[in-house]
């Protein structure tokens, strides 16, 4: 090894330190002082980001309605009612709320429209289903009680032959 008088080692240490010190200002400079940031926005950016938000917001109310009046009406449907126009009438609402989404489908936002409006549809689809289902269900309970009926005659039938 060798041997480094005490002046030799501070000049080292002291060309050590610059040269670190000189290192992390140039890394330093490089990282924070880019001349793109990405949180940099220009006043036009700006202006157009403000009014796409008012714009969505405009969209919401006047959505919000056909919103809210499609779900009670889905609700308040019943499927025993032979009215095509209360059927057709859901469905217009749907569109309708679909249609918001198709006029800027890009933005991600819209897609609350579309994803509302499925929504409503598969609850529509299920209520009709559900209904049909319960009429199914009284008609196999009254086949089951026919069924239940015609064996205990035939049990007595049978019975009564012996």
């Amino acid at each position: 090894m060798i041997k480094l008088s005490l002046k030799e080692r501070r000049e080292q240490f002291l060309f050590f330190c610059a040269l670190f010190v000189f290192a992390v200002g140039l890394l330093s400079f490089g990282i924070f002082y880019t001349s793109n940031s990405r949180y940099e926005i220009s006043k036009q950016e700006l202006e157009v980001k403000i009014s796409e938000n008012q714009a969505f917001e405009e969209m919401v109310k006047e959505t919000m309605p056909a919103i809210d009046s499609s779900y009670k009406q889905i609700i308040r449907f019943d499927p025993n009612v032979q009215a095509v126009f209360l059927r057709s009438d859901i469905q217009n609402q749907l569109n309708s709320i679909k249609a918001a989404y198709e006029r800027k489908a890009a933005d991600s936002r819209y897609k609350t429209f579309i994803q509302t409006s499925q929504l409503y549809d598969i609850l529509f689809y299920d209520k009709q289903e559900l209904k049909g289902n319960l009429r199914d269900v009284e008609g196999l309970k009254r086949s089951l009680d026919d069924c239940v009926i015609s064996r205990r005659q035939l049990q007595q039938t049978i019975s009564t032959q012996k």
